[in-house]
């Protein structure tokens, strides 16, 4: 499958406000938002490694590594403030039931992860920002699925920032809600279907859409290998509506 883009890149935040208000989506880039280089580079230097990312029990892709971290943010006009939030339990989300707890990393104790996380909260249109929120984010490394099935995970707006990719394939899609039956079959074609390089950012509203991403697909005599930070906008409900 070719690395070229299928759909044009919004740029700037201008841009993604507009893609996001008229088709509930956005396509762009980290140097088209105005991410330094050195910002993807030291994110995956620093937390893309064995200490970092670990498999939990009952976690699925069974391969996936993982760790997260979980922050609390607030607007005042267009001044941003954002510190840990004190959990980062996940509860009943991409069709697994009940609580689950992965392991942390604080992003916010390190200067170019704070930088980085500012940048990803400034992609949501500012009519749409309350005044106070939380923001999830997780490190995913996978190395054949990346995901099960067309799924919800039940939140604001979902993030995609891929880190790092060895190999084909991890096409990135979204579908109309009702084009997947609840056993997660499709019916119809996707609105959109993407292979996201490295540097390369889609956030979309989740009601709006089901969304997965097909297996990766290894390079001749290697081996694949994807590495993403998926954010999420929280609802109310899902933590500071529980405090």
């Amino acid at each position: 499958m070719s690395d070229e883009p299928k759909r044009p890149h919004a740029l700037g935040l201008e841009g993604v406000w507009c893609a996001l208000r008229d088709q509930g989506y956005a396509l762009t880039t980290d140097d088209a938002i105005g991410l330094p280089s050195r910002a993807r580079e030291n994110l995956h230097q620093n937390y893309y490694n064995p200490e970092t990312l670990h498999h939990d029990p009952g976690d699925f892709p069974a391969d996936r590594e993982r760790a997260r971290d979980v922050i609390i943010y607030a607007w005042d006009n267009d001044v941003l403030s954002v510190e840990p939030y004190d959990r980062i339990t996940i509860t009943d989300r991409a069709g697994i039931p009940g609580e689950r707890d992965h392991s942390r990393v604080h992003l916010l104790k390190d200067p170019d992860a704070e930088d980085l996380v500012r940048s990803l909260l400034q992609l949501t249109p500012p009519e749409r920002r309350p005044t106070r929120g939380t923001f999830g984010i997780n490190l995913f490394r996978t190395y054949t699925n990346v995901v099960t099935t067309p799924h919800h995970d039940d939140e604001e707006y979902v993030v995609l920032y891929i880190v790092d990719r060895i190999g084909d394939g991890a096409e990135t899609y979204l579908h109309s809600p009702e084009d997947v039956t609840e056993d997660g079959q499709v019916l119809g074609v996707p609105v959109l279907t993407q292979q996201l390089n490295p540097g390369g950012i889609l956030i979309f509203e989740d009601r709006l859409f089901k969304h997965g991403t097909t297996p990766l697909i290894s390079p001749p005599g290697g081996s694949a290998r994807r590495d993403a930070l998926i954010c999420t906008f929280d609802y109310y409900s899902s933590y500071l509506g529980r405090d």
